[in-house]
């Protein structure tokens, strides 16, 4: 037995095992201790210009006064459609107009639909003066 244990001992490790060790430690470390950081990356390049909820005439959005939007402002609404197409898989269809009526957050604000449609998970972009 003791002999047993002694050879556990000295046995040499896989060199696969510690960086697969040392590689969740650290991943592990960083979702911890970068919670907010992840989020700023998910509002900042996922979220921002959606509508979050949606009504016949209101709908809150995933946009703010950090963003630059402010009250009066208009927004053109769309709606994402997938396409069976490989080189070109999505695209981008106008369904209305909003205009913002309050700026909740730095990361929100609600809306009045002024014209067509918009539903939860649309997008909306700042329309550009011509």
């Amino acid at each position: 037995m003791e002999k047993m244990a002694t050879n556990m001992i000295y046995r040499k490790i896989n060199p696969k095992s510690v960086v697969s060790l040392i590689l969740a430690t650290f991943v592990i470390f960083l979702m911890s201790s970068c919670a907010t950081v992840g989020q700023k990356v998910y509002h900042g390049f996922l979220m921002k210009g959606s509508i979050i909820e949606a009504s016949d005439s209101e709908v809150y959005l995933c946009i703010g006064s950090k963003d630059g939007a402010s009250v009066s402002q208009e927004l053109d609404v769309y709606k994402i459609i997938q396409r069976q197409s490989k080189a070109t898989p999505f695209r981008r269809v106008l369904t209305g107009k909003v205009k913002i009526t309050e700026i909740i957050d730095e990361h929100f604000a609600k809306a009045t639909v002024i014209s067509g449609k918009a539903d939860k998970d649309d997008i909306v972009e700042l329309i550009r003066p011509k």
